[in-house]
């Protein structure tokens, strides 16, 4: 569950406001999990007792908390995957062909647990409760990637948006550059000329970036956990590396306004 938590954090690093909708999700997220840690605990002292005991009363009782951290895992899970989905839906950075894919990964995982779930009720021994955990942790990996998948592509949706703010700004000194630029002697001009590449090139700096971090997430896999970690961290220094490269840009336009209003 560390990585729940880990993922927790990375999501709200990329999330901008948080609205009524994820607001709820998140607050039913932190109950489930303070939950799970209770039945997981309870469960964990079951087992001890078994093994110690080997009684039929202590079966029963570790068969029963087993069941319901089982349950309890499940629906911390589902919880999980309820707050990745009202955040993509409350995303306007996010495309409308990237939501439905994160969707359409949030949905199969649903589906997956879905199915988890019944086995979980059909379970009447401890040899059974092994089997059905089992099922989960040899899915683990898939629900991981399905998972931090959808947190990238969230960081990409709050940097596509932050993108077009620039855009929008770069737009508006060209048309100030536009109007003044003649009135300027020969080497000032030339100097406004230098600082324009040098702003536009912090914005294909960006791009390629940003290229290359959606590359990456949409062919992320591996086969632990550990590796997903690893290869995620790297995404998500890369993704403040272009906000970096945004915020650069942002300051020499504003260096360039400065400059606009000096008359030599």
């Amino acid at each position: 569950m560390q990585k729940l938590l880990l993922g927790l954090i990375l999501l709200f690093l990329a999330a901008g406001t948080v609205l009524g909708n994820s607001k709820r999700a998140y607050e039913d997220y932190l109950y489930q999990l303070d939950v799970y840690r209770q039945k997981n605990n309870e469960f964990k002292l079951a087992r001890n007792e078994y093994e110690k005991f080997k009684t039929l009363t202590s079966q029963n009782t570790a068969l029963e908390k087993t069941i319901a951290m089982l349950v309890s895992r499940a629906q911390l899970l589902r919880s999980y995957l309820l707050l990745l989905s009202e955040k993509v839906q409350e995303n306007p950075g996010v495309t409308f062909s990237d939501a439905g894919l994160y969707q359409s990964l949030i949905k199969n995982e649903m589906e997956f647990l879905d199915g988890h779930m019944q086995l979980v009720s059909a379970i009447g021994t401890l040899e059974d409760a092994d089997a059905v955990a089992s099922d989960l942790s040899s899915h683990y990996i898939i629900l991981t990637t399905s998972e931090y998948q959808t947190i990238i592509g969230l960081s990409l949706g709050q940097l596509n948006m932050l993108k077009q703010t620039y855009d929008e700004s770069l737009e508006q000194v060209e048309a100030l550059v536009n109007v003044y630029k003649s009135s300027y002697k020969p080497s000032k001009q030339a100097t406004i000329d230098r600082w324009l590449i040098s702003i536009k090139d912090k914005r294909d700096l960006y791009e390629r970036k940003v290229s290359d971090i959606a590359s990456r997430n949409s062919g992320l896999k591996s086969t632990t956990i550990e590796d997903i970690q690893v290869e995620v961290n790297g995404l998500v220094g890369d993704i403040q590396q272009a906000k970096a490269y945004l915020a650069d840009g942002t300051s020499f336009m504003n260096e360039l306004l400065v400059l606009l209003k000096t008359m030599d």
